[in-house]
């Protein structure tokens, strides 16, 4: 009888070793340190136009455009920037208040195309002049 037991445990342990090697595992991508900044051209507002350039866990640069819609008194607006690098576009939204100086906000980025299809990532925002936004967060 202890012959069987051990042999009975002996199989229970492998099935379930085979059970749990053939779940799929799931694992979260490790969030890791970026900054994007821009300065913009304000001369086409609400649409405007300007250069990106990003450090930390991504290191790429090119041309942005943002869409401003600010709410009716002017203290809040929601923007959405699309950075557009070498090997696919980023699309973030923001959202920025006006009552603190320099003004500030959160950012996420929404979508993205290319080499950036998969990307995600969010972070707080500052707006010091002149036309400058920084937006420090992570992306995993």
């Amino acid at each position: 009888m202890k012959k069987l037991n051990i042999t009975f445990t002996s199989i229970l342990l492998v099935l379930g070793c085979f059970a749990m090697g053939s779940a799929p595992s799931v694992s979260a991508s490790t969030p890791t340190p970026v900054t994007i900044t821009a300065v913009y051209d304000f001369s086409g507002f609400p649409d405007v136009t300007g250069t990106f350039t990003t450090t930390g866990a991504l290191t790429i640069s090119g041309d942005t455009t943002m869409h401003v819609d600010l709410n009716a008194d002017g203290i809040r607006a929601h923007c959405v920037v699309t950075l557009i690098a070498s090997d696919g576009t980023i699309i973030i939204h923001q959202q920025c208040q006006f009552a603190t100086d320099p003004p500030e906000g959160r950012w996420q980025i929404v979508s993205g195309t290319g080499a950036y299809a998969n990307l995600k990532g969010n972070g707080s925002l500052t707006m010091p002049p002149p036309l400058d936004e920084a937006m420090i967060g992570v992306i995993y």
